[in-house]
């Protein structure tokens, strides 16, 4: 998960909020220092930091709410606040079915506009959309190979020139080829260039001038931390930035800068890339971003992941996952459907999981192969009872299936790791009181609305 450390530090806050006996002046500046100290962790902005938390104790000061009240209130003004510097508004849907549609990726050199063309081609695919990619970049040595050998893996026609040294006469030609190919989506790929390139940016609004895209989107690595907010406010100034995309958030410590820098700007941020490989990229929902750093389920985002997988499970393995009354063969079936979906992580996190285990961020999945071999060696007994694997057992199970102990002891941290988390589970779906009973193929509608009830967000 993006940002995890501050998660972690935020979810732990929020429990003590709610443990506080009284909301006081002296609890109010205490958990004001802790959202600080947090905040400054994942680099985001001083003044942004001090402005924030200014607003949350002011708001929490005056406010004449009973005590347990308070503390909703409070936990509700930390997330609106969240939103608003990790986030800002979404971005505006500016793809229009039935039409053809051009987008323009911009940003300087290095930010990875080339994958995220490929990445953003799987995803408009994936949709239904007949998507193509145009290369204009003329500067740098095998932009125009590297952008065909990525559509080539996504399964998308690439249009370019690369004998063509004008990048706006090949912006137009090969746009104008795409489009009358019959292309829904043309994802038109640029040089990277820098600010104080002047040049360089001059062309880069010529291109626009002559295509006139349905949209501009900036790229911005999000290791920049801070400093992307100029980037962002320069290219702002000589394009119509529609929406940004940041990338490289897979574990930087430095994504809380850039993001708060990118809604700084008053630009929304469409995207985050979260990792190298082409289906690594995320849509960026600001209050389930929020949300799910606050371990706040955001089910309608796990729904919708599901069902774009296609995912289909046996009802009655699933409410046996859910009761936290499940086998070794259930978790292992379980993780198979998961692995379509998504990253173990990213789908706990989804459902709310706050601090999660180190066992389950191993992406279990990873090992299923190893895990049926084990499983082929262990007897129903051991499957449905799995407390009854001891030393004696385990020392069976390893000869039989060729495995170490590492190999056993992690598949059965992982089983006991995820009934917890699915008691858990359990547990605030008895709060929502919802009646459907929530499973990865299957969600009652109606208990997403009565579990939101039970969050005071």
């Amino acid at each position: 998960m993006v940002l995890e450390q501050l998660g972690r530090s935020l979810d732990n806050i929020l429990r003590k909020i709610r443990r506080l006996p009284q909301i006081d002046k002296e609890a109010i500046n205490a958990l004001m220092q802790e959202i600080q100290r947090s905040l400054f962790q994942a680099d985001v902005k001083a003044e942004l930091v001090l402005e924030t938390t200014e607003n949350i104790k002011k708001e929490a000061m005056n406010t004449t709410l009973k005590r347990a009240q308070r503390k909703d209130y409070i936990i509700k003004l930390i997330h609106d606040q969240l939103i608003k510097i990790l986030g800002g508004k979404p971005a505006p849907i500016r793809i229009k079915s039935g039409k053809h549609n051009v987008i323009l990726l911009v940003g300087i050199q290095g930010s990875g506009k080339t994958t995220t063309i490929g990445k953003l081609a799987r995803f408009y695919k994936s949709k239904g959309y007949k998507v193509a990619s145009v290369t204009t970049d003329t500067w740098r040595p095998g932009a125009y190979e590297q952008l065909v050998q990525l559509s080539d893996q996504v399964g998308i026609k690439c249009y370019g020139n690369p004998t063509e040294k004008n990048a706006i006469k090949i912006a137009v030609k090969e746009t104008k080829k795409a489009i009358n190919d019959g292309h829904d989506i043309i994802l038109v790929d640029t040089a990277g260039r820098h600010k104080e390139e002047k040049e360089l940016m001059k062309e880069m609004t010529q291109i626009e001038s002559a295509l006139k895209p349905n949209e501009v989107i900036l790229v911005i690595d999000g290791t920049l931390g801070q400093q992307a907010y100029n980037q962002a406010e320069a290219f702002s100034k000589s394009t119509n930035i529609g929406s940004i995309i940041v990338t490289k958030l897979d574990g930087s410590a430095k994504g809380g800068g850039a993001l708060s820098a990118c809604a700084a700007t008053g630009q929304s941020i469409r995207f985050i890339g979260v990792g190298e490989k082409i289906d690594e990229l995320e849509e960026f929902q600001p209050t389930a971003f929020v949300g799910t750093l606050l371990g706040k389920p955001d089910l309608e985002g796990l729904v919708k992941a599901v069902q774009d997988a296609e995912v289909d499970i046996d009802s009655d393995m699933q409410k046996r996952m859910m009761r936290g009354k499940f086998t070794l063969e259930d978790l292992y079936y379980q993780l198979k459907s998961i692995k379509k979906v998504g990253k173990m992580k990213q789908i706990l996190a989804m459902m709310g999981g706050g601090n999660i285990p180190d066992v389950l961020k191993e992406d279990a999945e990873k090992n299923l192969e190893r895990w049926e071999v084990v499983l082929n060696s262990m007897t129903s007994e051991e499957k449905e009872d799995p407390k009854l694997i001891k030393k004696t057992r385990k020392r069976r199970i390893a000869i039989g299936s060729g495995t170490d102990y590492s190999t056993i002891n992690k598949m059965l941290d992982q089983y006991n790791q995820m009934k917890k988390f699915m008691k858990r589970f359990l547990q605030m779906q008895k709060k929502g009181k919802g009646k459907g009973m929530p499973g990865l193929g299957n969600i009652d509608p109606s208990f997403l609305n009565k579990l939101g009830k039970d969050f005071k967000f």
